[in-house]
């Protein structure tokens, strides 16, 4: 009896010392400072950056949120898939959708494709909105849902 007593005991100990080892290594984590980014080859100056300091879009003016779009979005996470088409049209790049069969054929300049599924499904949403030239461009409420929704991977 004072066997298994003793081995509940030391498998609780583990167990505690285990849950111990985890929040340390959690709150480690949290605690860490953001490394700093280093100079890319070539670049000249000593100085690295710090990510937190400012925030670099590459995306064109024309293709950052307005600020102006009110109220709950119809979705709030989008799919990986709807995430890289969602920026490809925030880069300027006018969205088409194909089939999967011909989604690696070459498309015309400033030109993406994406699969049907996805491009219906941003559309519905009014994430995108048809282009008189043909294909499919971002609207404000997409540029909102970039800002906001979180992506599931």
């Amino acid at each position: 009896m004072e066997f298994v007593v003793l081995l509940v005991l030391l498998v609780l100990l583990a167990l505690l010392g285990l849950l111990g080892w985890r929040a340390y290594r959690v709150s480690r984590r949290k605690a860490a400072p953001p490394s700093p980014r280093r100079a890319p080859v070539g670049d000249t100056s000593s100085s690295t950056l710090d990510d937190s300091a400012y925030r670099v879009s590459y995306a064109p003016p024309e293709f950052e949120w307005s600020g102006t779009v009110t109220g709950s979005l119809p979705v709030k996470i989008l799919t990986y898939k709807q995430y890289e088409c969602l920026e490809d049209a925030r880069y300027g790049f006018k969205i088409v959708g194909v089939p999967p069969t011909e989604r690696k054929q070459p498309q015309p300049y400033k030109t993406r494709a994406h699969g049907l599924k996805t491009v219906a499904s941003l559309e519905k949403h009014g994430f995108l909105a048809k282009d008189p030239e043909g294909g499919f461009v971002i609207t404000d409420l997409g540029l909102n849902a970039l800002e906001v929704c979180s992506v599931r991977y």
